[in-house]
């Protein structure tokens, strides 16, 4: 049977594609011309080649590059084409479980904004259980103000290696000292912020706050006096030192002193 020929411009047309890219598949040897009309110089193609084509313009909306198409597709098998899209199926994979991860992040920090408008009555103490949590913390030496110095060390340690590996949460907060905070005195041991999950490595800047319950009460730690007088009758008298965390939660950008601090204290098991 006689082979038919379609003219590039036909090609075009049937397939939606322009004219310039698929004398640009012809350039780089993705899809060569079947013949040249010898009449007229115009370009064409035969009906295997049509599908071919379409081929090429399927594969490219799964994502393909037209380098790797024109590779996998050399030689007319199949094993090259399997393998390329293989791979690229697992590229795929890795980029949506990171999309995943940054959609995940995004959910916490609305609800770190949202937290404090749902859980009202900022006044009445409360037990509220966690899992374990890791913080990247620097030390608050003897005479430095509480805000300032340690969150500058926070800062330039996480800009360094390993630091710089870690994932972050945007919550900030500080380790207090128990019994300082017995006399309604506020005395932080450590700045920290959160890290999303447990780090690979130890290091001294690195702290695990245990899981467990927690008695919690509110307040503007930086700009308010810290009296609570339900916390003073719970603990005093306690024979141990127990942990304290006091998580930041913003409610603007502006006046970060007068932020409202949610103070945890552990409660021994």
């Amino acid at each position: 049977m006689k082979e038919k020929y379609y003219y590039i411009g036909e090609v075009s047309s049937l397939l939606d594609i322009s004219t310039q890219t698929l004398r640009y598949y012809d350039k780089i040897g993705l899809c060569r011309l079947a013949k040249v009309n010898e009449q007229n110089g115009y370009r064409q193609y035969t009906y295997d080649q049509i599908h071919y084509i379409e081929r090429i313009k399927y594969l490219q909306k799964l994502g393909l590059p037209l380098t790797e198409i024109r590779i996998a597709l050399d030689g007319g098998g199949t094993e090259h084409l399997t393998k390329l899209l293989t791979q690229h199926k697992e590229a795929l994979q890795r980029k949506i479980e990171a999309l995943q991860d940054t959609v995940d992040t995004i959910d916490w920090y609305v609800s770190y904004y949202n937290y404090l408008k749902e859980n009202a009555f900022p006044d009445i103490p409360f037990k509220k259980t966690f899992e374990t949590r890791y913080v990247l913390a620097a030390p608050i030496y003897p005479g430095e103000p509480i805000y300032g110095a340690a969150g500058y060390r926070l800062t330039e340690a996480q800009s360094k290696t390993p630091f710089n590996q870690l994932p972050m949460l945007r919550q900030n907060g500080y380790i207090l000292d128990f019994h300082r905070l017995l006399q309604n005195e506020i005395s932080a041991l450590y700045y920290f912020m959160y890290i999303k999950e447990k780090p690979a490595f130890s290091h001294p800047y690195i702290r695990e706050i245990p899981g467990g319950d927690y008695f919690c009460f509110r307040v503007k730690l930086l700009s308010e006096t810290c009296s609570n007088t339900w916390f003073k009758t719970y603990f005093e008298g306690s024979p141990s030192s127990h942990l304290v965390v006091a998580d930041e939660y913003e409610d603007n950008f502006y006046e970060i002193q007068h932020c409202t601090y949610e103070v945890q204290v552990r409660i021994a098991p």
